[in-house]
């Protein structure tokens, strides 16, 4: 039975009027921000702010910075778009997942990558590459405890999975590869495993190898450009958090907004994709910037070159156009010849899909990756045909589990029966 509509109307309607009298208009904040920002010029005044809460009494602030010297640029510095170069091989990937299931016969977790490589400027087609993975040993799909890894873990490692990917394919092209390599991954780069991951330390050092793998193909010369795309990235408050560092007086204000700092500042409610959506014109991009926070420090001091920075890019068009953040390595963000690149290439790939302002190359490898509740059905019963021709005869279904398909399925029951017997 589906939905009763009308007996949640008037529900609907009362959070209406609640709704119109909660205060959703953020145009005073905007203002301030727009304001601050076009403000924030003095980039000698930006590395003393950031110098003062580095230190032990002010270690809470976790807003941008920027980069040191001789990269550092003005906060409120736009970059134009730059030309398109006129060869490049742009590697995109990205992985989906089927979590382990505890009450399946067998316990098992599936990890998908999609790996789509577009050749810009040269006579010759996309390729497209998968690569699925099943983890089905115990010690893979099971904690020290005997428990199920949790989804947590399995996201951790198709994670893992697609920065590799990246990496083996870059690897296996720079002895051929007569232009740059642009490697696009569809999330942030800044990757770090909580407590309840399990092996995450190894999960960490795996990643970091990645990077470093992705980093070592320039000794071939070479250019490899690597960027974490963030479609959404609507709580980022970052660069906000700078502005109103910046807006005080003196260290003596700071010390004494120390807890106000800690916290966010005082644009409440407002995101740094608001702030970069007014003043960004299509097809420009903001200041390279660091995010201040342990996690990017540990980064650094694994490998200088391994810091994430990052940047807001407005694609589109003056009708259908759309922010995003992207994150480079520092190795990236010290090559401007390799940002240029990056940022006209991200501009011509989000230009292929019409009014979706998105990256084409990600947007097939997300394709790729995709693992429909078909596929899963399917894998499930090889699955338990395996089991079957092993002379393991699996239970298809909890009485639950089988009552909710039937009552839910636009399909006969008896089709499933017939196959089975």
């Amino acid at each position: 039975m589906s939905l009763e509509f009308s007996k949640i109307t008037e529900q609907v309607y009362k959070m209406g009027a609640m709704v119109e009298k909660l205060d959703f208009d953020l145009r005073e904040y905007l203002q301030i921000a727009k304001e601050r920002f076009h403000a924030a010029s003095d980039l000698d005044l930006a590395h003393e702010r950031i110098t003062l809460v580095r230190q032990t009494d002010m270690s809470g602030y976790r807003g941008a910075a920027p980069l040191d010297p001789p990269y550092s640029q003005p906060i409120n510095f736009i970059v134009p778009p730059p030309p398109t170069p006129a060869r490049v091989t742009v590697l995109a990937a990205d992985g989906s997942q089927i979590y382990p299931d505890e009450h399946a016969p067998v316990h098992y977790y599936l990890i998908n990558v999609g790996l789509f490589i577009y050749h810009h400027g040269h006579d010759q087609l996309p390729e497209q590459i998968t690569i699925p993975t099943l983890a089905f040993h115990k010690d893979h799909v099971h904690d020290k405890s005997g428990q199920l890894v949790s989804n947590r873990t399995v996201d951790a490692r198709r994670t893992v999975a697609e920065m590799r990917a990246l990496g083996e394919k870059a690897w296996e092209l720079k002895n051929r590869a007569t232009c740059p390599i642009i490697a696009l991954y569809d999330n942030q780069l800044m990757f770090w495993t909580d407590a309840d991951v399990v092996e995450g330390g190894q999960l960490m050092k795996d990643y970091r190898a990645a990077l470093q793998q992705l980093y070592d193909v320039q000794a071939n010369g070479i250019r490899t450009t690597l960027a974490g795309y963030i479609d959404s990235p609507i709580r980022s408050r970052v660069v906000l958090r700078l502005l109103h560092l910046l807006s005080f007086a003196n260290a003596a204000e700071v010390h004494e907004h120390k807890r106000e700092i800690e916290i966010g500042g005082d644009l409440e409610g407002l995101r740094d994709v608001q702030l970069f959506r007014s003043v960004l014109r299509p097809g420009e991009r903001s200041a390279i910037m660091a995010q201040n926070s342990p996690r990017n420090l540990a980064y650094k001091e694994h490998n200088p070159s391994h810091e994430i920075a990052f940047f807001y890019l407005k694609s589109g068009t003056a009708t259908h156009n759309h922010v995003a953040r992207v994150d480079i390595p520092l190795w990236v963000a010290r090559d401007k010849q390799a940002v240029d690149d990056l940022h006209a290439m991200l501009l011509a790939q989000a230009t292929m899909q019409g009014r979706n302002p998105y990256p084409y190359a990600l947007t097939r490898a997300d394709e790729l990756a995709y693992v429909s509740g078909k596929d899963k059905a399917k894998l499930d019963e090889m699955v338990h045909l395996e089991l079957r021709r092993k002379g393991i005869d699996p239970i298809w279904y909890n009485p639950k589990a089988r009552g909710k398909e039937l009552a839910r399925s636009t399909s006969q029951p008896y089709d499933m029966d017939t196959k089975l017997r």
